[in-house]
């Protein structure tokens, strides 16, 4: 296969030429060689080896194409592509001019722009742009409205009062762009859509305009990791002949398609006649480097809107943060304050429980030099108990002295009674004192209850709370072992007025 590769290209391209021979070529004639040195090195590169023979030339070129697709030239060539891409047979009367057109633009991205019209009367409008530019859509509507109007004013002209709006024709607008946009390579398996005006009811009008795109480097991707030896539809080997200037591409054509041929041929003369072919792809080339500028100052302005956009959005989204930047900060100061405020309740209740814990202590104190009296009660209790019996034991032995012993045990049931009513005032005393702890255990569950409330309110001051509960955890125990004894001395008085009355 490389070997037939070999054979067909030297035919259709013509004989190989060496960089040397071609280089001497244009160098021979000086107006050739000033236009080549004008050249950007990577084309002056391109320009040697369409002349060598190893490379061919793609059609995207402005000055080429209207050569190899000249509709009063050779009209069965445009009309053959153009049938191809609207899919049923269309014959090309006429080429029109772009001179009528109302749609000016002084730096079009547009490498070529050409208007035929069929012999139906249908007109298409084949564009080639070298990028795709932001919005084709938007562009291609104008054309397609624009075409509408001249053929619209020129049938008015000719039929005067005859006139009728279904004598208008179909107007198809087809874009081929060599490198195309973001919109499209969200497809990356379709190299061309077509478009017509639909009703989603399934209404059917007569609606004129139709649209085709056709991105080029998408089309090239796909097709050569399908098919890479192969080509599968006529469709397929123009679109390789307009976008394509690789040998590899050119041998895929001319095997499935001979027919293309005449038109390699037609590229060939210009390598044998660089002076001409140096001035049309210098022309190609001045009009690429006006629409490249243009689509740079184009994308610049879009970038600069669109960060003018992006700043003005960062600029209200910061004022926003500012706000609430501003409300947090009122926030936090309203509970700074607050947090003061119970910080010096806080103090205030320390200070009162210190106070507290004081009293309490001054109450132990008490409770324990009356636990100490109790005890020297107790003890004098046991002697006199001991005294009764000795003298109970005495009383058996002598009662002779019964008298003058009742008379002693009156005047020491006198000191009981005296003892006794001390008890009672002591009993009281205890009773009151068990009022104040009552009435001070319920000021301390008042404060349990509000330091409870207050903890909701004061999560961050969690572990000075915990402090203040372990302390007041520590007075209630310290009041049930008061409130313990106090229920053990009182069990222990209460025995003693038993003994006593028994």
């Amino acid at each position: 296969m490389n070997r037939n590769k070999k054979m067909i290209l030297p035919a259709v391209l013509g004989d190989l030429k060496t960089r040397q021979e071609v280089m001497e070529e244009i160098i021979s004639s000086p107006s050739t060689y000033h236009a080549f040195k004008r050249l950007k090195p990577g084309f002056q590169e391109e320009f040697i080896e369409f002349c060598m023979g190893v490379r061919g030339m793609k059609m995207t070129y402005d000055t080429f194409f209207k050569h190899i697709f000249d509709a009063e030239v050779h009209p069965e060539r445009l009309s053959a592509f153009l049938s191809k891409v609207i899919g049923r047979p269309l014959k090309i009367k006429r080429a029109l001019g772009n001179e009528h057109r109302r749609i000016s633009e002084k730096a079009s991205l547009v490498i070529l722009d050409l208007i035929v019209e069929f012999t139906t009367g249908e007109l298409a409008d084949v564009e080639i742009q070298k990028f795709g530019y932001m919005f084709p859509g938007e562009r291609a509507s104008c054309y397609a409205a624009d075409m509408m109007m001249r053929q619209y004013e020129r049938e008015k002209s000719i039929r005067g009062d005859k006139f009728n709006y279904k004598d208008l024709k179909k107007i198809y607008t087809i874009v081929l762009m060599e490198n195309s946009s973001a919109e499209f390579k969200k497809f990356p398996d379709s190299y061309i859509h077509r478009g017509e005006w639909r009703f989603d009811t399934g209404l059917k009008m007569n609606l004129l305009q139709e649209f085709y795109f056709i991105p080029l480097d998408i089309f090239l991707k796909t097709e050569d990791n399908k098919n890479k030896n192969t080509i599968r539809n006529e469709l397929e080997a123009w679109l390789y002949f307009i976008g394509s200037d690789k040998p590899a591409h050119i041998y895929k054509v001319l095997q499935r398609y001979p027919e293309f041929e005449e038109m390699y041929r037609d590229i060939e003369y210009f390598r044998y006649h660089p002076e001409e072919a140096i001035n049309m792809f210098s022309e190609a080339l001045q009009i690429m480097d006006e629409n490249t500028a243009a689509y740079m100052i184009a994308e610049k302005e879009r970038l600069i809107k669109e960060m003018d956009t992006e700043l003005k959005e960062l600029d209200a989204m910061l004022k926003e943060k500012d706000v609430a930047l501003k409300e947090i900060d009122s926030e936090l100061k309203e509970m700074d304050s607050e947090l003061k405020e119970m910080d010096s309740v806080f103090k205030e209740m320390d200070s009162e429980l210190k106070e507290k814990d004081s009293v309490l202590k001054e109450k132990d104190s008490e409770l324990k030099k009356m636990d100490s009296t109790l005890k020297e009660k107790d003890s004098e209790l046991k002697e006199k108990d001991s005294e009764l019996k000795e003298m109970d034991s005495t009383l058996k032995e002598k009662d002779s002295k019964l008298k003058e012993m009742d008379s002693t045990l009156k005047e020491k049931d006198s000191e009981l009674k005296e003892k006794d009513s001390k008890l009672k005032e002591m009993d009281s005393t205890l009773k009151e004192k068990d009022s104040e702890l009552k009435e001070k255990d319920s000021a301390i569950k008042e404060k349990d209850s509000k330091l409870k409330e207050m903890d909701s309110t004061l999560i961050r001051k969690d572990d000075a709370l915990k402090e203040k509960d372990l302390l007041i955890e520590k007075i209630l125990t310290e009041k049930k072992q008061t409130e313990d004894q106090l229920a053990e001395l009182k069990k222990q008085v209460d025995l003693l007025i038993a003994q006593k009355n028994n």
